[in-house]
């Protein structure tokens, strides 16, 4: 990204702070000074408030995906407490009555100005917020939901037909791309005007809704392989769908959100997952060399992990492990790496100078060189960093599932060798550090990898592996990983809630707690174990198996 661009970019930041929308109750755009009309803007205006809003929304339901699949720590014993219905409605409220309703105005504007790539993109980053609520909440209202007042009361439409809105705009999307356009927007966060590579990410999103609803759609790996076959599709890390972040702190913060929160005056505000650094540390291939992109240690050891157990900063250094927990990891790993367990709902003690940060990639963080220095805001690349959307290498594991499915091993090894490469190329491409890992480290690595593949003792084991890495590669966004376990049950190598019975697994969100009140056609579920259409597998707690 050139200069000028970052400047235009961190200014556009700045404009679009009275875009975003004063609290409201209902799924209705109303007069209000905050929210520009037909008469007041412009597309371009529309659309750049469109992919910011995005963006935030994106990674508020990325870290959800990821806290629940031990990607990311989640803080909540009992699954059923763990995500309250209080919390949602920001979200739902930025996906209604912000980015959706700003799509629909900027299109009465882009029609009138036959300006069909604004169309185009606002298409495509509607249909993954549909999904997204879709494989969160389950049924959500979309045929009625942007009437305004004529229609305060939107009905919720089945989770299904939303799923095929939401493919149809991909195809409208991809329509409307090869128009052309009687101009284009001024400014596009994702690829720079480079529309080859938004039909791209179009049809890799569609190969998304396949692979997620494969298992209630006969035709859907056949439309997926379709897709593959075509070679027209997210395959190279260049044509990577991202949103990239600044490095502005003030008025307003364009930082990302975990550097935000993890490089402070007081130290970090967010725990890393334990089973994540355990597993990157001690896998096949022995330590995992994108560990020193994805987590900065401020210390050389943990307490009772290498160090001498400190009942002060890490209380569980001095407890036996939970019965349950035999063969997992518990309470620390070595090296440094210190994290939290999943369910943990301890008090927070004063190591915000101790835990582990986000690293470089891809919250913008520091590169792990070994320095073990206590980090502040500003370090390392100041929050520069990205919300991935869809990756090359999500790709290659998607592929790999459907060669797994096939009982094509051969196929699925080369699918997990490809994806591998990938995810350590994108890794490597945030910084430039003479204490990078070496090319050859990063070969032999991936050959340990391939080579316990070759050894596994069984299917089961096979699919460990390949969803092992799937969830390396998906650090950053979890929203994925969340589908693909409900969707698989793999892997089953998951960390177990540090409550013996935390209740079934979350298979959905409660709906916000503003859209039940206020909507009389809505009612709250019964618990999280209420499943998404998509999702016809036994019930928790018997699936998923590591719950």
């Amino acid at each position: 990204m050139n200069m000028k661009y970052k400047f235009l970019k961190y200014s556009l930041f700045s404009s679009l702070l009275f875009l975003v929308s004063c609290e409201t109750t209902q799924l209705e755009i109303t007069s209000d000074p905050n929210f520009l009309n037909p008469s007041q803007a412009d597309a371009d205006l529309f659309l750049n408030a469109i992919q910011v809003n995005f963006a935030y929304l994106v990674q508020s339901f990325a870290n959800d995906g990821a806290e629940l699949t031990r990607i990311d720590y989640m803080n909540g014993r009992n699954y059923q407490n763990a995500y309250a219905p209080g919390e949602f409605f920001g979200r739902w409220q930025n996906a209604y009555q912000g980015i959706m309703e700003d799509i629909r105005l900027m299109n009465i504007l882009a029609q009138e100005g036959e300006q069909y790539n604004h169309i185009a993109m606002g298409q495509v980053l509607q249909s993954y917020v549909l999904t997204t609520l879709v494989d969160f909440f389950g049924d959500v209202p979309y045929s009625e939901a942007l009437l305004g007042a004529e229609n305060t009361n939107p009905k919720i439409d089945s989770g299904a037909d939303v799923y095929a809105a939401a493919l149809q705009l991909l195809d409208d999307a991809i329509a409307n791309f090869n128009r052309g356009s009687g101009a284009n927007p001024q400014n596009d966060f994702f690829y720079d005007g480079d529309y080859d590579n938004w039909i791209k990410a179009a049809n890799t999103l569609k190969m998304k809704i396949y692979m997620t609803t494969r298992l209630v759609d006969g035709s859907a790996l056949g439309n997926f392989n379709s897709i593959v076959a075509s070679g027209n599709y997210i395959d190279e890390v260049s044509e990577d769908f991202q949103f990239r972040w600044g490095t502005n702190e003030v008025q307003p913060d364009t930082r990302h959100p975990w550097y935000a929160s993890s490089y402070t005056s007081t130290g970090g505000g967010r725990y890393t997952s334990n089973w994540l650094m355990n597993t990157m540390l001690n896998s096949a291939g022995g330590k995992d060399p994108r560990m020193a992109y994805y987590f900065y240690r401020q210390v050389s050891a943990t307490p009772g992990f290498g160090a001498p157990a400190d009942e002060e900063t890490l209380e569980c250094g001095l407890q036996n492990p939970p019965t349950h927990y035999t063969g997992h990891v518990f309470c620390g790993v070595t090296d440094g790496y210190w994290g939290r367990d999943h369910g943990n709902d301890n008090g927070i003690p004063p190591d915000g100078f101790l835990r582990t940060l986000n690293g470089v990639y891809p919250a913008g963080g520091r590169f792990d060189d070994g320095s073990f220095e206590g980090t502040v805001n500003g370090e390392g690349n100041g929050g520069n960093g990205v919300t991935p959307i869809m990756l090359a290498a999500w790709v290659d594991f998607m592929i790999a599932e459907t060669h797994l499915l096939n009982s094509d091993m051969a196929a699925t090894k080369s699918s997990l060798e490809a994806g591998m490469t990938k995810s350590f190329n994108k890794t490597a491409g945030f910084v430039t550090d003479d204490n990078e890992p070496s090319t050859s480290a990063v070969e032999n690595h991936r050959n340990a990898i391939l080579m316990s593949f070759d050894n596994a003792s069984s299917d089961q084991d096979r699919w460990n592996v390949v969803f092992e890495q799937y969830w390396i590669a998906l650090y950053g966004n979890g929203i994925d990983a969340y589908n693909a376990y409900r969707r698989t049950g793999y892997p089953t190598t998951l960390q177990p809630n540090i409550e013996p019975n935390p209740g079934g697994f979350v298979r959905s969100m409660p709906y916000p707690t503003n859209f039940v009140e206020f909507n009389s056609n809505a009612e709250q579920k019964p618990n999280v174990g209420v499943k998404v259409f998509w999702d016809n597998n036994p019930d928790s707690p018997a699936f998923p198996a590591a719950n």
